[in-house]
């Protein structure tokens, strides 16, 4: 019950915070000497921070999903509005889709190394910094100033459109680094916001895009991988039917609290914070691997 607790706190908390779940999940109990989570395991987490995200934007799926159906009142248009938004998501979920299902057997191979996680945690850490790189660049040109030289007040600014801006480019370039975080240590989040803001996203318009975009690739996941939920072997069922209801619910729970946290966060402060933790925690993982020795060893 302990390990669902936490590894359940750790999949609802690093699914929408830019410090990769996938890096967590596997670094988290190699690190604690515990048995590596059951695939089962895994897909039921990932449909707690699914209800987490669709909790928190029911009201923007139920609008779309309606309009696009052309159900409720037609004021200016707003049924195409519906219509292009669900399929910029559509389009923007095919890269990590498809790139998944062509090379999944290279991607696995990863997850069992925390080597390689903590080298692609220190690649997160990079994508963040490079995207308020970005962003100050921009804030400079916006004042007028160079970017050493803006002041204190004015390098909380973010300038840059929102997410109904979004096009058909976009969303491509943003449906790639998503496919980024197929690899265990990028982050979903981290890197589709980082993209979004290299299109010209604002952070906060970046961020609620990326959380967006994750409904249709998580449900996918899920979907695709539920039937290990019935099917497993024996020896996979680490978890009972409760402890698995309890992982599940504080992965939701903890999951809508990260997204309300970053949307707040975001509005008036920088990603910087999150590069050095994730920094950290790659050094922290690799200096384990030096402590405790290849996962085989446990």
């Amino acid at each position: 019950m302990l390990q669902a607790i936490v590894l359940g706190l750790v999949q609802g908390l690093t699914e929408f915070l830019p410090v990769s779940s996938s890096g967590h999940l596997t670094v988290v109990p190699y690190l604690l000497s515990w048995p590596k989570p059951p695939l089962a395991f895994d897909v039921a987490l990932h449909f707690g921070t699914l209800l987490a995200v669709v909790a928190y934007f029911w009201g923007d799926l139920w609008y779309l999903a309606t309009r696009s159906m052309g159900v409720g009142t037609e004021v200016d248009g707003e049924a195409a509005r519906a219509r292009r938004t669900v399929g910029l998501l559509a389009v923007g979920s095919l890269p990590a889709a498809v790139i998944g299902f062509l090379f999944e057997s290279t991607f696995e191979r990863f997850f069992g190394d925390p080597r390689a996680v903590a080298g692609f945690l220190l690649g997160t850490a990079v994508i963040l910094w490079g995207a308020e790189g970005i962003r100050r660049r921009r804030t400079a040109d916006l004042v007028g100033v160079r970017t050493r030289d803006l002041a204190p007040e004015q390098r909380t600014i973010d300038p840059g459109r929102d997410e109904g801006t979004v096009g058909w480019l976009d969303t491509i370039a943003i449906g790639f680094a998503q496919a980024l975080a197929i690899f265990p240590g990028i982050s979903r989040s981290g890197a589709t916001i980082a993209m979004g803001m290299a299109r010209g996203l604002s952070r906060e318009g970046s961020a609620r895009y990326s959380f967006l975009l994750s409904v249709p690739i998580i449900l996918g996941a899920t979907l695709a991988q539920a039937g290990e939920l019935f099917t497993g072997q024996p020896e996979d069922r680490l978890f009972t039917g409760p402890e698995i209801a309890v992982g599940v619910t504080v992965a939701a729970v903890s999951g809508y609290w990260a997204i309300r946290f970053l949307l707040r966060y975001v509005v008036s402060d920088d990603l910087t914070g999150f590069a050095r933790y994730v920094a950290f925690f790659a050094v922290l993982t690799f200096v384990g691997t030096l402590w405790i020795g290849p996962p085989s060893q446990i």
